[in-house]
Formats: C-alpha cells, structure tokens, sequence
C-alpha cells in the first residue's frame, strides 16, 4: 500500500532481543504520551463530557454520595475519553512495534484491519450512545414506578454508561475477528456460513448479555446489529480471500 511508505516499518528483519525491548519500550512510552495528551483534553472539557454522557439517560444532575466522588467521576471520563480518543494513536505503535517481523504481503493488510478496528469502535459507540442507551436506561428507571424512588449516583451512572458503550465497541469488531479467523485459516468461509444457525444462536445470547436492560426491544436491536455485521464479515472474507472456501 502506497500509505505503507509514510511509516518507518522494516519488513521481515530480525531483531535481537534488547532491540526488541528497546523497541517496545519506545512505542509504550509514544503511546502513553498519546494517551496523556487525549486525557488532558477530556479533563479540560469534563463537563461538557459528562453531560454528553446524561444527555441519552435524560438526566440533568446526579447524585454523589463522597467527597471524593465528583473528582473520581470526571476522572475517569477523562480517562475513558481519553482511552477513546487515543485509540487509533495506540494501535499505531502497536502496528510499528510488530512491524519488523511483518512480510510484504502480510503488511499490505495491517493499514486496513486498523482503519476497520477504528472505524467500527467508533460506529459501535455511536450506535449504542443514539439507539440502544437511550431507551435501556428509560426501561431500567421505569421499573421502580410509584414504589421506589431512584436516586442515580454519579460514579454509578457513568460506569453503567462507559460499560455499556465499550461492550458495544467491542462486539462491533466481529468483522475483524472473522476476517482474522479466516485469514489464519482457522476457519473457512463456507464452514461460517453452513454453520448460521449456530452463529445466530451465539448473536442472540450475546446481546443477551451485553443489554444492559435485557428488554425484547434493546436485545433485538443489538441483535440485529451484530446479525448485520456477521453478514457484513461474511462479504468481506468473500472479496478479501476470494479463494479461501
């Protein structure tokens, strides 16, 4: 790939081990400075972060019950904003850092997967932050009705939230991980899809477990989400591998 030549990576060069370990070391170091300017920026707009976060749950305030829990709650929406937003810088020194043992057509590969790693985290975050997070939480409030009184915490709210979008992130990589199946040759295509039944069987129960709510509505959205990027997957291993059966 013509994007290839803008990185400094060797390919297929043995290395020694301290060279290993310097290697590593520089590209940890890279990433957490990545990972410290990205975080910075999340404490600098965490309040904008935090209502950003309410605003699907439809909440204008929250409840803390420490001292300690307003700093530890924009805290750590700076530190997951700033793990999102870092995000591609860390896959970056991890792609260089595996470079040198990359071959010619096996790197021709590595500028894709990450932009597709990239590009379905983000989608997946957006998917669960407008559709699924939105009417999940309004079913869990509502369950108190006139019995209970909730009173949200902010630390509670915000681990509930972040959970539930990286979960999400997560299970939108399903493309990349048949793609990488497929590619080692750990499974074929025509295995994935004579064995459907089993794959949307697996769908089902893992939107099951990742719903926060476990309510029809949210479960077959996710559902139906995962189900279309198997499908998605599926096309992908066709015009990628197209002479793996």
């Amino acid at each position: 790939m013509f994007l290839w030549r803008y990185f400094p990576v060797a390919h297929d060069t043995p290395q020694s081990i301290i060279e290993h370990l310097e290697e590593f070391r520089r590209r940890v170091l890279w990433g957490i400075v990545g990972f410290l300017v990205a975080t910075i920026f999340g404490l600098w707009q965490q309040n904008r972060l935090l209502f950003l976060l309410m605003r699907p749950a439809g909440l204008t305030h929250l409840l803390a019950l420490t001292v300690l829990e307003p700093m530890l709650v924009k805290f750590k929406v700076a530190v997951v904003v700033g793990l999102i937003i870092s995000f591609p810088w860390l896959l970056l020194q991890a792609l260089l850092f595996v470079s040198p043992a990359l071959t010619e057509r096996e790197s021709r590969y590595v500028l894709p997967v990450t932009a597709l790693s990239v590009v379905l985290s983000v989608v997946g975050v957006v998917f669960g932050y407008l559709f699924v997070l939105p009417p999940s939480t309004r079913w869990l409030l509502n369950q108190a009705g006139s019995v209970m009184s909730v009173q949200i915490t902010a630390l509670s709210y915000v681990s509930y939230a972040t959970w539930f979008l990286a979960a999400l992130a997560a299970t939108f990589q399903t493309p990349l991980v048949v793609l990488t199946l497929i590619g080692l040759g750990l499974i074929s295509y025509s295995q994935l899809r004579k064995q459907w039944r089993v794959a949307y069987m697996t769908i089902a129960v893992l939107a099951a477990v990742i719903t926060p709510d476990w309510s029809p509505i949210t479960m077959l959205l996710v559902a139906a989400a995962m189900a279309g990027l198997y499908e998605l997957s599926l096309v992908l291993a066709r015009w990628v591998f197209p002479r793996v059966g």
